[in-house]
């Protein structure tokens, strides 16, 4: 903000010169707030009979005001305009990539992995990753997890840890809203938190989780985890903590369209910008594991390859010893042919637009649109 309102005094000069952005900014928003409230009483409160009459007379009266300053453009106007365009393309990438994101995610029932989760949590052949290791996750259902989570905790390296703990935040509208809902799945050594915390609340993370862990084991859903070494007389009953932040990368075999995929690069792109989420939640003392995992859930179809048997290769050269249509697809692909050339080209389509599988199930695609229950069924 102390830059961009330098920016501003060093690229006007005087209050003269600002006066044409200024007033541009002001008839815009008097406007949009006229549109806003038409909206809000023609769609939330069903009152047309209010809204319409309020629309034509603030409606005209601003877009008077709003024709006159376009005078002003070229004199400081394009200004306004611009740095509102750049604020409206962060908005609607940050918003259109999380819709991406979240049609290309899967999400499973945690019941059906508690067994697998409970026999790795005491497989004395991987050596404890943590006391509590816990995750971050968008999802805010009580149930379910994102794929990638459990794939990370099982498939990827499997992960021991004595308790799992998947955290979500949610937002309230209350300003000083500190609360905790916990899901223990009828177990003591797994649980999904939501956090629900007021806008103006810091969100540190770690001293919550302490706050927690320290409640579960008062209230014996989670065993004392007693530690044999400190520095303290009083050994604490809580243990090590360890966070495992998963990013999500666009993948080259990720199926979407190339609005789709311009849209999540810039967004990984302001993320990058913005910051490590280490950082956003309090964690930067804390230990934290970071895992890239590829974001695709609908993927391209699949070229094989074919296996040449090394008895078969020539033993004076390469070129092995088969049939002439394979020795004249090698010479082409010593030959560095074009791979956009027009003998490909027909097949490059098709691999692009046929899904020959889908990662851990099928998902919904994106629908900018309000689904009714019979579509929302379909889809699912």
């Amino acid at each position: 903000m102390w830059v961009g309102c330098i920016g501003v005094v060093l690229l006007f000069q005087s209050s003269e010169h600002m006066e044409a952005a200024y007033g541009l900014a002001i008839t815009v928003t008097m406007l949009m707030t006229s549109i806003l409230l038409y909206t809000y009483l023609a769609v939330i409160r069903k009152r047309l009979w209010a809204a319409i009459p309020f629309i034509l007379f603030f409606g005209a009266i601003e877009a008077m005001f709003f024709f006159s300053s376009l005078t002003k453009f070229f004199h400081g106007g394009y200004f306004t305009v611009l740095m509102a365009t750049a604020i409206f393309v962060v908005m609607f990438v940050w918003r259109r990539g999380t819709a991406v994101e979240r049609t290309q995610s899967v999400y499973l029932p945690v019941d059906k992995y508690i067994d697998q989760l409970r026999s790795l949590s005491h497989d004395t052949d991987y050596a404890t990753l943590a006391d509590n290791l816990v995750f971050l996750t968008n999802d805010s259902s009580f149930d379910k997890l994102d794929r990638d989570i459990l794939y990370s905790i099982l498939d990827k390296r499997p992960k021991r840890a004595k308790a799992y703990y998947f955290i979500n935040i949610s937002l309230t509208d209350d300003p000083n809203t500190r609360e905790f809902i916990i899901n223990d799945f009828g177990t003591d050594f797994l649980f999904k938190i939501t956090l629900r915390l007021g806008f103006r609340v810091n969100q540190r993370i770690n001293t919550y989780l302490y706050q927690i862990v320290g409640e579960l084991i008062k209230n014996n859903q989670l065993a004392p985890q007693n530690h044999k070494y400190s520095i303290y007389k009083e050994h604490s009953e809580i243990g090590d903590f360890r966070f495992c932040l998963l990013r999500k990368v666009l993948a080259p075999e990720t199926d979407i369209n190339g609005f789709d995929a311009r849209c999540l690069e810039l967004k990984y792109f302001i993320r990058r910008v913005c910051g490590s989420p280490a950082r956003w939640y309090g964690l930067e003392n804390s230990n934290i594991v970071f895992e890239y995992v590829p974001l695709f859930s609908k993927v391209k179809r699949e070229q094989k390859l074919t296996r040449i048997m090394l008895d078969d290769v020539a033993q004076t050269g390469s070129m092995p010893l088969v049939e002439a249509p394979m020795k004249e697809r090698i010479a082409e692909i010593e030959e560095d042919e074009d791979i956009f050339a027009e003998a490909l080209h027909k097949e490059r389509v098709e691999n692009a637009a046929t899904v020959a599988d889908y990662v851990g199930g099928d998902t919904a695609s994106f629908r900018p649109l309000k689904l009714d229950e019979e579509e929302v069924d379909d889809d699912v």
